[in-house]
């Protein structure tokens, strides 16, 4: 009996805290989610009239649902009386005709909202933003434009204008808000350059922006902050020369050290703009040796013509010699070690890969690979090359002990991933498919896209190609056909996919020899031939993995190698309209553009 009474006693107490903490409004949401919306309305009702400010909205959408909007207009108007006069009730009150169709009378309520604007910069962002929520665009940049009166200041909610443009689709009016706004974040221009970006989506809209900038600069110029956009937007179109002209100009403005000027160069070196390249290291070389960045701009400079000679057709070996030299006197010049072992390894990939003196590579970077002493980051870069030129001699368990070094070495570095995608590759030279793609498996997940996307192109490959209805031994044979295109044994290379070609007619990999044949001609500085085993997988193959690589590489080799603009815009134009979630399909498009003129 006493246990009985206990729980009886637990229950009412339990029951009059439900109540104490509003049990009516627990009761409230319960009709509401069941969808019995005028008992929901009934307890809101008394809800509403204990906590007119707490429970107005839940109180409102209830006698919405119902549509006894004479009721709901009732509690509107009360509450804007006793708020002394608070337009947000007014707006709410529009927005109640809109809902009954009545938009004359919503316009009025508008309009009056608008004209009792309060010197309130909250309240007046309030009423904007609840404008915008009833797409209400018009009404909403009028009460900005009101709030700028209000507040005697002309750049107030200059970004929240910057998207209400956005939203309205008015390119000029977003552009000039977020340009408006820039001088008061030039500590933080990400913020401007992120809002520009979202409508920076094709040349018209660029070409806006750069108008606008260019006047800008005019007119401020003593405000830098439009210059540093304009640089930002000329790296968005890859126009690299623009960008160095604007770093310069900046760079002599400011009295800064050409790091700038470094940065985009080293960018445009990447992304194959060597000319601009060049200037931009040119220019901080010719700013003197007391810069910082006099060095690396000289070590630079000589990396940057290299990649210009070797992108380029039937390149001469007087050409490499020069560079050389070029390398050898920027090491006799600086005493640095550090700067000395940079160069050192510039020059060893110089002589292993191009002019293909392995003995003098290995000769060059075993004492470096030695020396305790040598900076942990040139240390393993230094190993990984010499792993690369022992297998170019045939000396794969030396490679390997170099890369599981650097490996162990730099776990969780992207030095250490690269070590550990060497290795896999290595396992795939060698034909142990398996192990390599147990590595691989690992490698996909890297930070370092390039590591993951070179990891998984080569571990979709093996997983295509091995256990097919050819066993394993074409694909065996494809891997060392690609190890010997690795150790420049051109010959002996294109000699192995046509073994393979004979013995297994039948043979999955019918593309892919195409793809490495394409390279292997391209080495040779064959251009014509190259360009038509692309063609071939194109016609052959044009559904298959490799089609998109084919378009591109050969609108690539018509307009570096073969001089021939308009086959390469019909390429990258290929890729654009039949191959659109391509990873080529964004390069193809700037070069498209750039081809016909457009940057």
């Amino acid at each position: 009996m006493k246990k009985l009474i206990f729980i009886v006693f637990l229950f009412t107490g339990l029951f009059a805290t439900a109540q104490d903490g509003n049990y009516d409004e627990f009761l409230a949401r319960q009709f509401l989610q069941n969808g019995e919306f005028a008992k929901a309305a009934e307890y809101y009702e008394g809800l509403f009239k204990q906590n007119p400010a707490e429970y107005y909205d839940d109180y409102l959408d209830m006698l919405v649902q119902l549509k006894d909007f004479e009721k709901a207009e009732k509690v509107i108007k009360t509450l804007y009386k006793n708020s002394g006069n608070n337009p947000v009730y007014l707006l709410d009150l529009g927005d109640l005709y809109l809902k009954q169709n009545k938009d004359a009378d919503a316009e009025k309520q508008f309009n009056k909202t608008i004209k009792e604007l309060k010197q309130d910069r909250y309240l007046i962002g309030q009423i904007a933003m609840k404008f915008i929520q009833l797409k209400q665009l018009d009404f909403a940049q009028r009460t900005y434009e009101k709030g700028k009166e209000l507040l005697k200041d002309k750049n107030a909610y200059n970004l929240e204008i910057a998207h209400l443009f956005f939203l309205k689709n008015d390119l000029t009016g977003m552009i000039n808000a977020y340009l408006n706004e820039a001088p008061y974040q030039a500590n933080n221009l990400t913020l401007i350059e992120n809002g520009l970006q979202k409508a920076m989506t094709d040349e018209k809209s660029k070409d806006a922006l750069e108008k606008e900038l260019l006047k800008r600069t005019q007119s401020a110029k003593n405000d830098f902050v439009y210059q540093d956009l304009l640089v930002w937007l000329y790296m968005q179109r890859n126009d690299f020369d623009g960008a160095i002209l604007q770093a310069k100009s900046l760079d002599l403005l400011r009295s800064e050290d050409g790091e700038n000027v470094l940065r985009i160069a080293k960018t445009a070196a990447i992304q194959k703009d060597f000319d601009a390249a060049i200037k931009g290291y040119q220019y901080v070389i010719d700013k003197g040796a007391r810069f910082p960045w006099f060095v690396n701009a000289n070590l630079e400079i000589i990396n940057v013509k290299r990649d210009k000679i070797v992108n380029s057709p039937n390149y001469t070996k007087t050409q490499l010699l020069s560079l050389k030299q070029s390398y050898q006197d920027f090491i006799k010049s600086y005493n640095s070690e550090y700067t000395a072992i940079n160069a050192t390894l510039e020059l060893a990939q110089l002589e292993a890969l191009y002019l293909h003196e392995i003995d003098t590579a290995i000769t060059m970077l075993t004492p470096i690979t030695e020396n305790n002493r040598v900076a942990k980051d040139l240390l393993a870069k230094a190993k990984l090359y010499l792993g690369d030129f022992y297998l170019i001699d045939e000396q794969p368990w030396e490679s390997l002990l170099l890369y599981t070094q650097v490996e162990k070495a730099e776990k969780g570095n992207p030095l250490g991933e690269e070590a550990k995608f060497r290795n896999a590759k290595l396992a795939y030279y060698k034909g142990d498919f398996e192990w390599a793609q147990t590595q691989l498996k690992i490698i996909k997940a890297s930070t370092t896209e390039l590591i993951s996307n070179d990891a998984i192109d080569l571990s979709v490959f093996i997983l295509d190609n091995l256990n097919t209805d050819d066993t394993d031994f074409a694909l065996l044979k494809f891997s060392k056909a690609d190890l010997l295109r690795y150790q420049n044994k051109l010959a002996d290379a294109e000699d192995t996919l046509n073994d393979i070609l004979k013995n297994y007619p039948s043979t999955a990999l019918q593309d892919d020899i195409l793809y490495l044949k394409y390279k292997i001609e391209k080495d040779k500085q064959q251009y014509d031939k190259a360009a038509s085993y692309l063609q071939k997988i194109v016609d052959e193959y044009g559904t298959d993995i490799l089609a998109d690589n084919a378009l591109f590489y050969l609108g690539d080799l018509y307009q570096m190698y073969l001089k021939d603009d308009e086959k390469a815009k019909a390429y990258y134009e290929k890729i654009i309209l039949d191959y659109k979630d391509s990873t080529f399909s964004i390069e193809a498009r700037k070069r498209y553009r750039k081809l016909r003129g457009d940057i």
